[in-house]
Parts: C-alpha cells; sequence; structure tokens
C-alpha cells in the first residue's frame, strides 16, 4: 500500500463549540486525515446555551449532552482521532446575560485554559496546530478566548520550565489525564482557518432577500470574516465535501448556517478552506496551498520560533477576557 502524503504528520484543532470542528475548519481536518495525517481535535464548550433547532428533540436541559455528542459523531466523520471536550460552560453570543454568569468559559482564568491546552499540546505533540482567527470568525466571545489562549499554550507548551496548574473539576475529558505536567513540545507551525469577508457579505446579500427581518442582520458586515488580503493561503477541499455534509448533518440540534442558500452557494462555501499562517508569522510570497508544506511551517519552521512569541506576547498569569457591550 503506497504511503499517504501526510503519514507521519500530526494536526491539532483547537475550537470552543461543538460544530465549530465541522462547519469552521471541518473541509481541512477531513482534507488532512484522508491524507494520511493524525488529526485531534480539542473543544472548550458543550455549547450549552445554543439555539436549538426545531425538531431536533434537545431541550435545554440535555442540549449540553446532546451537542457533546454530536460533536463526537461529526469528528469521527471527520477522520478525527481524539477529540475531546474540556467542559467549560458556553458564554453565549456578545451581549447577552449569558456573558455575566460565573461559570461562562470567558470568566474563567486564563492561566487555567491555557494549561488545559497545553496539556493537550503535550499529550498529542502536534505538527501544525489550527484555531480559530483572533476576531473569532464573528466576534463570538468565546471564540476570541480560546483563540487567545491556544496562541498562549503554544507558546508555552515547548517551556521546559513552564508546569500547567491542575485540571479543573468541571467533568471534562482533560481530567482523566492526570496531574503530570506532560513533556515539552513545540508545535511548528500554527495557522488560523478563516473565511473571506467577502463571503460573508455574499451570505448577508443572500438573507436579506430570504429573511429581511433576521438578526443576523444587525451584525456589522465590517466586522465578519477577515479581509480577503490578509488570507495566507487556501486549500481545495471539493473532493471531500459529501463527507462534510454528512458530519454537519450530524450537529441535529443546531441550525445550519447554510440552510438558507441554494446547492450553488453552499458547494462555493465547502469546496475551499482559507487560513492565515501566523506562526512562524508570514512575511510574504506565493500564497500556500495546504498546512503541511516545504517552507509553510513544518518542514522548515523559519526565523520566527514559538520561543519568540511567548517573549512578545506574555500575559498576566491570570487575565480575564470581558467582551465588548
Amino acid at each position: 500500500m503506497p504511503k499517504l502524503p501526510l503519514s507521519g504528520k500530526r494536526l491539532l484543532c483547537t475550537v470552543a463549540h461543538p460544530d465549530d470542528e465541522t462547519f469552521g475548519a471541518g473541509g481541512a481536518l477531513i482534507h488532512a486525515a484522508s491524507n494520511g495525517a493524525r488529526v485531534d481535535v480539542v473543544c472548550a464548550t458543550r455549547g450549552d446555551v445554543g439555539e436549538i433547532a426545531e425538531g431536533s428533540g434537545a431541550t435545554p436541559e440535555t442540549l449540553p449532552q446532546v451537542r457533546e455528542r454530536e460533536f463526537h459523531a461529526a469528528s469521527r466523520l471527520l477522520g478525527v482521532e481524539q477529540s475531546l471536550v474540556l467542559g467549560y460552560r458556553d458564554s453565549g453570543m456578545p451581549g447577552t446575560p449569558d456573558n455575566k454568569d460565573a461559570r461562562a468559559f470567558i470568566n474563567q482564568p486564563q492561566s487555567q485554559v491555557v494549561g488545559d491546552i497545553v496539556r493537550v499540546i503535550r499529550k498529542t505533540r502536534p505538527d501544525v496546530v489550527l484555531t480559530m482567527d483572533e476576531g473569532g470568525g464573528y466576534g463570538h466571545p468565546d471564540h476570541v478566548f480560546m483563540t487567545r489562549c491556544t496562541l498562549d499554550a503554544v507558546a508555552l507548551a515547548g517551556d521546559a520550565d513552564y508546569s500547567p496548574p491542575p485540571p479543573g473539576g468541571r467533568d471534562g475529558d482533560i481530567e482523566a489525564w492526570g496531574d503530570g505536567p506532560g513533556d515539552p513540545w513545540e508545535p511548528s507551525a500554527v495557522y488560523f482557518f478563516v473565511f473571506p469577508r467577502s463571503r460573508f457579505r455574499k451570505w448577508l446579500d443572500r438573507i436579506r432577500d430570504s429573511d429581511p427581518d433576521s438578526p443576523i442582520l444587525q451584525m456589522d458586515p465590517d466586522a465578519m470574516g477577515v479581509p480577503d488580503d490578509a488570507i495566507t493561503g487556501s486549500l481545495d477541499v471539493s473532493a471531500h465535501v459529501g463527507q462534510l455534509k454528512l458530519a454537519m448533518a450530524e450537529h441535529r440540534s443546531q441550525y445550519s448556517p447554510l440552510q438558507r442558500f441554494p446547492d450553488e452557494m453552499v458547494l462555493e462555501f465547502m469546496s475551499t478552506a482559507f487560513f492565515i499562517r501566523v506562526v512562524p508569522k508570514w512575511t510574504g510570497g506565493p500564497s500556500h496551498t495546504g498546512l503541511f508544506q516545504p517552507g509553510h511551517g513544518v518542514c522548515r519552521p523559519g526565523p520566527t520560533r514559538l520561543s519568540d512569541v511567548a517573549k512578545e506576547k506574555a500575559r498576566p498569569a491570570k487575565q480575564e477576557f470581558h467582551p465588548a457591550r
């Protein structure tokens, strides 16, 4: 049997809620797994306060457990080796009362969350870490916080002097890994999975035509996605659209963001994955067409090492995130 192109490579994706791994990074994860890479995913919350799709059978009381099952089922269809849930509570959309809940993910000590992710990195030992952009796609506070914690965790995971705090008592998968600090491990590259702002504008235009009263239309299109010219690379994942649709269908408790769109727009949305390389810092040149290419991170890490990022981006040990009102 011929060796697959990415055999021996490892990819870790960090997300905030069940379904982010599918609707956000799904195409890239399937592509990596189908080409031989080991893919692991860690999710911060169970999506406790997400909107419940009519007819799904979920209730506000059962939603966390339902969404966790959906996350694991979808992850299997994406080719994920291990899907982990940290067990924090969903913080809700920006400006909602759930933001102020003391249990909310965004109200937890950043040092604790960073430590949890360090444990995952040291356990899975990824070549590449993939997470959402710093704006959280559309400004969701949990997305922003998870990305912030991931960047700090990547910077600290290779530091032999750093020992993460013991896992908190959150009934999450991380507790099963014990209290040991793990052996240091420094990933070679970090990418954001992103959506071009032009796509969000097209999405909003479509919603405006089909559902002019939708609250989604109150969102600022200039705060959604990333500027198209900030994207450093893309990946054709059109061969995996069928499998990606199966993974999306596992998230039955949630409304699909694609359900209002015609088939041709859905196909366009699902056929290409977009990225920004943040470590090593992108300095220009031809755009990359994958996450494991020579000269784009894993094979030749480049001049910007993660230990330098740690020095530049070091934050206080306990920094809280307060969403904009």
